[in-house]
């Protein structure tokens, strides 16, 4: 069972910096770090039951590659956006809520605007747009 968004953050990014001319590089390698995140939070919290000692590793092991892709960067600024989203969505499971889309959408877009630099509400629309795009092209 999924607790966290059942689009993929990746998709959502890579479609939110399409044609942003600073934006496809360092684009790229946030999508890919905020993949690994989604993977690390699918396996630690695997179930309302809780996740196996398995399960456990896998994520840990996910969470070191989210954290080793964003290094990349050598940018502070996306690391903490990143640790404000984890620690929301740790919090929202710890409460026996699932992480929807809408509580990582103002953190996805604080990393939009790091890249895009548009300001907060712009990168919050384009997360949005990309959003629906995607949900709407995986059905």
């Amino acid at each position: 069972m999924r607790r966290t968004p059942g689009v993929s953050l990746k998709e959502v990014f890579l479609t939110a910096v399409a044609g942003l001319p600073a934006g496809e590089g360092r684009g790229k390698i946030v999508a890919e770090a905020l993949d690994h995140l989604q993977r690390g939070f699918d396996f630690h919290y695997a179930s309302t039951n809780g996740a196996t000692d398995d399960d456990i590793l896998v994520g840990d092991n996910a969470y070191a590659w989210a954290v080793e892709t964003i290094a990349h960067l050598d940018e502070p600024e996306f690391v903490a956006v990143a640790s404000r989203m984890i620690q929301d969505g740790a919090g929202r499971i710890a409460s026996g809520e699932d992480v929807t889309l809408e509580l990582w959408t103002p953190h996805l877009a604080g990393l939009l605007d790091i890249i895009s630099g548009e300001g907060p509400e712009r990168s919050e629309a384009r997360i949005r747009e990309a959003s629906g795009k995607v949900r709407s092209r995986n059905g």
